[in-house]
C-alpha cells in the first residue's frame, strides 16, 4: 500500500490500533477468552524472535493463529458484534498465496459473468453451514522444503473432518496455496484453471450478444435492450420499455447458452416490491433472442409476464411499422 505522506501513515497506524482493540474486546463465538495472539495481524509471528520459520513448531503456530480467526466474532465500526459469516475480513487475501489468490479472483470474476457459483461450501470451515462449537487443530506438519509444506488439520464442524492444506513460503512467511492438494494434480488450482478456461470460452461467445436488441412480435412490451462488453463481461447499458419506463441498474449474465438480464428493487423497510425485470432467453436458429420476460413497474399500465422475442438491430412499433434502429438514431 502506498501512502502520500508520513501524516497519513500515522493516521493509518492509529486507526489500525483502534480496530485491533475493538476486535479483541468483542470476543468470539465460542465465548473463550481472546488473547493477544488472536489478533488478525499474524504476519509478524517470529519476525523478531529469531524463530526458524521452516521449523515444524513455527508452521504449527502460524496455521494455528490463522485458523483462530476463523469462526471468531469481531466488532464493526459501531462496536456491534459481527459473526464469522458476516465478517468483512478477507481471509483469502490475507492468508492465501499470491498465485492461489490470483487464480481464485479470476475464476470468481468469470463465474460472476456466467452466473455460476465458484464454491458451494466454505473451504475455511469445511462445510456449507457453521456450528457454534467450530474448532480447528493442527494434526501434522510434514514434507517441509524451502518453499512448500503440507499440514493435516482436524476440523470440528458439527462432526470431525480430516483435511489437508498445502503451504507456500513467500513474502517471508507461510501462506495457504491449496485447500485440497493432491499428488495427481487434481487439486483446487486445477479446478480454478479449468473454471477460468471455460469462462474465457463463454466470454468469447458473449461478444455475439453485443449491440441493440429490439422487440418483435404481436403482443408484448416494446422493449429495447443494449448490451456492451467491458473487462467484467456483458454490461446492460440500456433496458427500457419504449416511451414508458426504464430499468437503469439491470445486470446480465451469460453461461454460453442462456442469457439472463435482471433488476430487482425491494423496499425492505416497507416490505414491498418497487420494480422487477427478468428476461431469460437463448439465441434461436435465426439469431433472435427468445425466452420469457417478467416486468413489474409502479408506473406501468399493466405488468407483463410471458414470452418475448428480441432481434438484433431491429424494433417493431405497435403501429405495425418495422424499421431498423439506425433509422431512429439520435
Amino acid at each position: 500500500m502506498i501512502y502520500r505522506s508520513d501524516a497519513k501513515k500515522a493516521k493509518k497506524l492509529i486507526l489500525f490500533i483502534l480496530a485491533a482493540a475493538l476486535m479483541l474486546n468483542c470476543g468470539n463465538k465460542t465465548g473463550k477468552t481472546v488473547s493477544n495472539t488472536d489478533s488478525l495481524t499474524v504476519d509478524s509471528i517470529g519476525a523478531d524472535t529469531g524463530m526458524d520459520k521452516h521449523s515444524e513448531s513455527y508452521i504449527r503456530q502460524r496455521i494455528d493463529t490463522i485458523y483462530k480467526t476463523v469462526g471468531k466474532s469481531v466488532c464493526d465500526s459501531q462496536g456491534n458484534e459481527v459473526s464469522y459469516m458476516r465478517n468483512p475480513f478477507n481471509r483469502d487475501s490475507a492468508y492465501c498465496s499470491e498465485r492461489y489468490y490470483a487464480l481464485m479472483q479470476e475464476a470468481l470474476q468469470l463465474c460472476n459473468e456466467t452466473g455460476d457459483i465458484l464454491y458451494d461450501y466454505d473451504y475455511w470451515v469445511c462445510g456449507q453451514d457453521f456450528s457454534d462449537d467450530w474448532s480447528c487443530k493442527v494434526a501434522k506438519v510434514y514434507e517441509i522444503t524451502d518453499s512448500t509444506a503440507l499440514v493435516d488439520l482436524m476440523i470440528h464442524n458439527f462432526s470431525d473432518t480430516e483435511t489437508t492444506i498445502a503451504l507456500r513460503f513467500e513474502r517471508n512467511d507461510w501462506y495457504i496455496d491449496d485447500f485440497s492438494p493432491s499428488k495427481d494434480g487434481n487439486d483446487d488450482k486445477k479446478y480454478l484453471r479449468e473454471t477460468i478456461r471455460q469462462g474465457l470460452k463463454i466470454r468469447e461467445k458473449a461478444k455475439a450478444l453485443v449491440g441493440y436488441w429490439g422487440w418483435v412480435g404481436d403482443d408484448g412490451p416494446e422493449l429495447l435492450l443494449r448490451l456492451e462488453m467491458n473487462d467484467k463481461g456483458l454490461e446492460v447499458t440500456e433496458c427500457n420499455v419504449y416511451r414508458m419506463y426504464g430499468f437503469d441498474n439491470a445486470t446480465a449474465s451469460f453461461n454460453g447458452t442462456d442469457l439472463s438480464v435482471d433488476e430487482l428493487e425491494y423496499d425492505e423497510e416497507n416490505e414491498k416490491l418497487n420494480h422487477e425485470f427478468h428476461f431469460s432467453a437463448h439465441l434461436d436458429k435465426n439469431g433472435d433472442l427468445i425466452g420469457d420476460c417478467r416486468i413489474r413497474h409502479p408506473i406501468a399500465s399493466r405488468n407483463y409476464e410471458g414470452p418475448l422475442t428480441l432481434r438484433k438491430d431491429y424494433f417493431k412499433y405497435r403501429d405495425g411499422a418495422k424499421r431498423n434502429l439506425s433509422d431512429y438514431a439520435e
